[in-house]
């Protein structure tokens, strides 16, 4: 097994609060509404699951940080599993009010889940915004193509601030393959999910 994602509802995680690190704990206590802070807290209890399982741990067992590679803050950046058992895998978490995406793998690997909603063409490749302008649901075209940049950014391919850039169309629809990433979509009523898991550890930006 190399990889173990999953995709939750935020009731459905046991989201026990003492599992938390302090800069979590922290983190999650600032969170002005309560649904983000269910949801931040569940992603994060979600993530060490997913990790436990790959390690044959208990997820009581699994310490995430995470930390900027540019300005080395603790707040936000690529989470990571700490310790020696946490070299051998990569983790990714996300979280949107009421639903949360989580994946370890001993690869390079990202994961998104957002409500189906239109964003702004700017984040799009003129092939791209013409392809959803033309959907029948162009607000779920949108969302299918958001939730595969969101992954592969990271996943270490690409940058959002290039998402115009990052297409991840082709002839027949939404791409499950970016070179040598494979995505995947999941999909529950009003949500859409992309996880991204790459040939080996390596970052592209």
């Amino acid at each position: 097994m190399t990889e173990i994602a999953r995709f939750a509802r935020v009731d459905e995680v046991a989201a026990d609060l003492g599992m938390l690190t302090a800069a979590e704990r922290a983190r999650h206590q600032r969170l002005v509404v309560e649904a983000d802070r269910e949801a931040y807290a569940a992603a994060h209890v979600l993530v060490r699951e997913c990790a436990a399982e790959l390690l044959g741990l208990a997820r009581e067992e699994i310490v995430i940080e995470q930390r900027c590679a540019r300005c080395g803050s603790t707040e936000h950046g690529v989470p990571s599993v700490a310790g020696p058992t946490g070299a051998a895998i990569q983790v990714s978490l996300s979280h949107t009010r009421g639903l949360v995406g989580a994946v370890a793998s001993t690869r390079r690997c990202g994961v998104d889940v957002e409500k189906v909603s239109r964003g702004p063409d700017r984040a799009l490749s003129r092939c791209e915004a013409a392809w959803v302008a033309g959907q029948p649901d162009p607000a779920y075209a949108f969302t299918r193509l958001w939730v595969r940049k969101e992954a592969l950014v990271k996943a270490g391919r690409g940058s959002m601030a290039a998402a115009q850039r990052l297409d991840v169309l082709a002839e027949e629809g939404p791409i499950d393959q970016f070179g040598d990433v494979r995505i995947a979509q999941w999909e529950a009523p009003g949500f859409l999910g992309a996880v991204a898991i790459c040939a080996d550890m390596r970052t592209e930006n």
